[in-house]
């Protein structure tokens, strides 16, 4: 009987420390596949090829619903793309580009996790 009030303990308090940690883990994010496809987007908007962003936005828009879920930066990093994507279609290079360049300063933006229910 004492072993398995010991074994019941001891598992009680593995599972209690491993939910500890999990909550306290650190917010990491790796934007380096969008942040190059955003260096990308923006030289071709300055050569003003279309059909080479079009391509790109797609797989950048692709790349973000994938992770949607998964970040709150990524939510407003998409709306960038679509409407850097959606500037281009119009034929307006430079307001892409603005887009874009906000784009990747929302992705350099350092990350600290609130507890206190606010997002930054």
């Amino acid at each position: 009987m004492k072993f398995k009030l010991f074994f019941l303990m001891l598992l009680l308090a593995l599972l209690s420390s491993a939910t500890v940690y999990a909550a306290g883990g650190p917010v990491n994010e790796d934007f380096a596949p969008l942040f190059t496809l955003s260096q990308n987007m923006i030289t071709l908007s300055k050569q003003e090829d279309t059909e080479g962003f079009m391509k790109l936005a797609r797989q950048a828009l692709t790349l973000t619903a994938e992770n949607y879920n998964n970040s709150m930066a990524l939510t407003q990093v998409s709306g960038k793309f679509r409407a850097a994507k959606k500037a281009v279609s119009s034929g307006k290079f430079k307001d892409a580009i603005y887009a874009l360049e906000d784009a990747q300063k929302i992705m350099q933006r350092k990350r600290v996790l609130g507890w206190d229910g606010g997002s930054e």
